[in-house]
């Protein structure tokens, strides 16, 4: 059975419906996340080598984490509207130097809501169009992900990452 790691959002909680989803069909630890942790970096090294994901998927500042990791650790990942700009914050967390991350940079599909008003997915779309490791898909929603797009993303993009 596939492992799933999944980061929750900065205004989430841990679980809920797409949690509850993915466990149907996934092994998945989805942690209770504090993404203003000093210790942040420390700790997700420590998951990742803990749990070993074999897919992480993400939203918002999840899906900015998971990109991170997903570089670090040459992991497939679906990211949601991830933060990778117009954060309010900055996480103790930082890509991988180049060199360091894994020689494996697996696919990662980015699902972007066309009405995001919280990260503007036109800034998103231009930081990626150039990069063939991420496949860009866009939706009708606006920053939070609707179970149904979770879904059908995921029923999409499983056997493929």
């Amino acid at each position: 059975m596939k492992k799933v790691l999944y980061l929750h959002g900065l205004e989430s909680k841990q679980g809920g419906p797409k949690v509850d989803f993915l466990t149907k069909e996934f092994c998945v630890y989805a942690p209770e996340m504090d993404y203003k942790d000093p210790m942040l970096q420390n700790w997700v090294d420590f998951v990742m080598r803990q749990f070993q994901p074999d897919l992480i998927i993400g939203s918002s500042m999840g899906g900015y984490v998971a990109d991170i990791l997903a570089q670090k650790y040459g992991i497939p990942a679906i990211l949601f509207n991830p933060a990778l700009h117009n954060r309010s914050f900055e996480p103790a967390i930082e890509y991988p130097i180049e060199g360091e991350q894994a020689e494996l940079q697996d696919r990662k599909v980015v699902v972007l809501g066309k009405e995001d008003k919280v990260i503007p997915p036109y800034i998103t779309k231009i930081m990626f169009e150039n990069n063939r490791n991420y496949k860009i898909v866009l939706e009708e929603m606006g920053h939070q992900t609707p179970l149904n797009i979770f879904i059908d993303t995921i029923n999409n993009y499983k056997n493929e990452l």
